[in-house]
């Protein structure tokens, strides 16, 4: 069944385009097609992902005025099947213009009519901008009906309360599964992770790559591999 990914949320910084291309190179690992779609207007960073192969959605025209109905592009070609996997990496600066559209031309119902699912990934952390990750979270759930991904990132902090928080108890009936990308030492996995991202790399391009050293590739592995066991479950 074609299945189409949103990654989002209003807050910026929180690891959108990374969780993106996680799912990307977790599908390409399993053999499956893809189409990966940036929208972000001011960072490009799934479409520098070369191995990748995204396609940039020009949301912003040369007159610096936002062109809602370019969102109609990513609708037809799921439209088309021609992928199984359609993701889609949202900026801060899309995030409300894409749910307006979503919600104003009833796309959910649309592809659901065409038996396309719908997954929505919704990126929370930890530190200073939980708060407002969570409430992105429930906002997007009281206004959707389609499955929920929650994407717990403990880069800036731990989210070991959050299946405890009053706000995670008021949706977990529409929550269909946590992710977690734990927090590991900074020192270790969280530099080759910055080198892996910042060389705009898929962990399969850094395991053969001779720049990393052996114990980079092999905590890049393990972390690539529990990501993975994870989303296996769900997807």
């Amino acid at each position: 069944m074609t299945k189409i990914h949103f990654i989002l949320n209003g807050k910026g910084g929180i690891g959108k385009s990374f969780i993106s291309s996680l799912l990307c190179q977790y599908f390409l690992y399993n053999k499956e097609s893809i189409l990966a779609i940036d929208t972000d207007p001011n960072n490009t960073t799934l479409c520098n992902i070369k191995a990748l192969n995204a396609n940039f959605l020009k949301l912003i025209d040369d007159d610096g005025k936002f062109n809602v109905r370019e969102f109609d592009k990513i609708i037809e070609l799921a439209y088309s099947k021609e992928k199984k996997n359609y993701i889609i990496d949202s900026g801060a600066t899309t995030f409300i213009p894409l749910i307006d559209y979503l919600k104003e031309n009833e796309i959910i119902s649309l592809l659901k009519n065409e038996k396309i699912e719908i997954y929505f990934h919704v990126p929370i952390v930890g530190g200073q901008a939980q708060d407002d990750t969570i409430l992105g979270l429930v906002q997007l759930i009281n206004n959707f009906d389609c499955n929920f991904i929650v994407w717990c990132n403990e880069y800036h902090g731990s989210l070991n309360n959050f299946e405890n928080t009053q706000e995670y108890n008021a949706i977990k009936e529409k929550i269909n599964a946590l992710i977690y990308l734990k927090q590991f030492s900074k020192d270790t996995y969280g530099k080759d992770l910055l080198e892996l991202t910042s060389k705009n790399l898929t962990f399969d391009e850094s395991l053969k790559d001779k720049s990393f050293s052996l114990m980079s590739k092999q905590r890049l592995k393990i972390f690539r591999d529990k990501v993975f066991e994870q989303i296996k479950i769900i997807l």
